[in-house]
C-alpha cells in the first residue's frame, strides 16, 4: 500500500514540476493529488473508494445546495415574521398579463426553475446556484420601482444569498478536507422538491366562460351594451386589450397584488353580477368598472403596457357610459340576463 501510494505521489510531483503552474495539466495533477488523498483516507477507513468518493462528493454538494436554497425559502420579514419573502419569486409573471416584463428582462429566472435544476443535479458548484438566485433578485429590482415591497425584499434576499453562499462554500471545503459527513445536515428539510413541482398558472380560475359574448352583442339591455363595448374594445390597430381584465391575477403568482388592492374585481366577476341582477342602475355597474381600471393603474407602473391599456380602456368606458346615459338608457331595474344560445 505504501509503495503504491509513493508511486502515485511521484507521478503527480513529476507532472507538477514539468508543466507550467496554471496550465490544464498542472490543474489536473492537483486534482489527482487531492483525489489520491481522499482515496487513501477511504481505504484506511475500510471503505471502497470507487464506491464512496463520487457519491459522497455529490451528496455533500447536494446537501449544501439545499441548505442555501432553504435559507432563501425560510427568510422572513424582520418586522412581520409570518411573512416569508420568497413567495413572489417562486413563479415568473404571466406572459399574457405582463408582456412588458419579458421585453424588459432578457434572462427571466424564478425559484421554480432553480429548484428544478437542483433536483436534476445541474449545479456543479455552490456559486452556480447563487448566480441564478442573484439573477432572480436583480431582475426584480430592475423591473420594479425602488421603494416597492418586492424591490426591498429582493435586496434582503440578495444579501442573504451572498452571505450564506460564502458559509456553505467554506463548510463544504472543510468537510471534504476532513473526509467526513455531518449527520446534522442530512436531517434538514428539502425545499427544492416542492417548489419544483409548482405549476405555472396564467390567472386565478374563475367559473365564467366567454362563450355567449355574441349573444351580448345583440342585447338591447344597456348593462350588457356597456359590458360588451368594454369587453370587445379594439385599438386603432385592431388589437383587443380587455382580455387581461377577464380574471384576477393568480394569488400564488402575485400575492402582493392582494396586499395592495383592497377591492379586487375582474370582468368575469362583473359579468356574473350583471347576470344575477346585482346592479340596481347603470351607474352601479360603472362604479365596479371604474374600480377595476383604478386597481390596474394603482398596481402597475405608469410606463407599463398594462397601465396604458387600462387607462385607454377606462377613457373609452367613461365615454360609452356617458353616451348610454345621455341616450336615455338609465335604468333602475336589474338587467335582464343575456339570452341563452339556441340548441340544435
Amino acid at each position: 500500500m505504501d509503495d503504491l501510494k509513493a508511486d502515485f505521489e511521484l507521478m503527480v510531483s513529476n507532472t507538477k514540476l514539468y508543466y507550467k503552474r496554471g496550465s490544464p495539466e498542472y490543474r489536473d495533477a492537483q486534482e489527482l493529488e487531492n483525489l489520491l488523498g481522499k482515496a487513501v483516507g477511504s481505504v484506511m477507513a475500510g471503505e471502497d473508494p470507487s464506491q464512496t468518493l463520487g457519491d459522497r462528493e455529490d451528496s455533500d454538494l447536494g446537501e449544501f445546495l439545499e441548505e442555501l436554497f432553504g435559507a432563501i425559502m425560510t427568510a422572513a420579514d424582520s418586522t412581520e415574521p409570518s411573512r416569508l419573502l420568497n413567495i413572489v419569486f417562486q413563479l415568473l409573471p404571466s406572459r399574457k398579463r405582463y408582456p412588458e416584463y419579458y421585453e424588459h428582462i432578457s434572462d427571466p429566472m424564478d425559484l421554480k426553475t432553480v429548484a428544478e435544476k437542483i433536483q436534476k443535479g445541474e449545479y456543479k458548484e455552490i456559486p452556480e446556484l447563487e448566480k441564478d438566485l442573484q439573477l432572480i433578485f436583480s431582475n426584480a429590482r430592475s423591473f420594479n420601482e425602488p421603494g416597492s415591497q418586492i424591490y426591498k425584499d429582493a435586496g434582503v434576499l440578495s444579501k442573504l444569498a451572498k452571505s450564506r453562499t460564502a458559509d456553505c462554500v467554506a463548510s463544504l471545503v472543510a468537510r471534504q478536507a476532513r473526509g467526513s459527513r455531518s449527520s446534522r445536515r442530512q436531517s434538514r428539510q428539502v425545499y427544492s422538491q416542492g417548489i419544483a413541482a409548482l405549476q405555472y398558472e396564467d390567472s386565478e380560475s374563475e367559473s365564467d366562460e366567454d362563450s355567449d359574448l355574441e349573444d351580448m352583442d345583440g342585447s338591447t339591455d344597456p348593462m350588457w351594451k356597456l359590458y360588451s363595448a368594454v369587453r370587445n374594445f379594439t385599438t386603432e390597430r385592431g388589437v383587443e386589450i380587455a382580455e387581461v381584465f377577464l380574471s384576477l391575477p393568480s394569488k400564488r403568482e402575485l400575492p402582493d397584488y392582494y396586499q395592495t388592492i383592497t377591492q379586487p374585481i375582474s370582468l368575469n366577476q362583473i359579468r356574473r353580477k350583471i347576470r344575477n341582477g346585482e346592479y340596481p342602475t347603470l351607474q352601479h355597474l360603472g362604479e365596479d368598472l371604474e374600480i377595476m381600471f383604478n386597481n390596474c393603474k394603482t398596481y402597475n407602473r405608469q410606463d407599463s403596457k398594462l397601465w396604458k391599456d387600462g387607462n385607454k380602456l377606462q377613457k373609452f368606458f367613461n365615454t360609452k357610459l356617458e353616451e348610454l346615459l345621455e341616450g336615455g338608457d338609465e335604468i333602475s331595474a336589474p338587467a335582464t340576463p343575456a339570452p341563452a344560445p339556441e340548441k340544435m
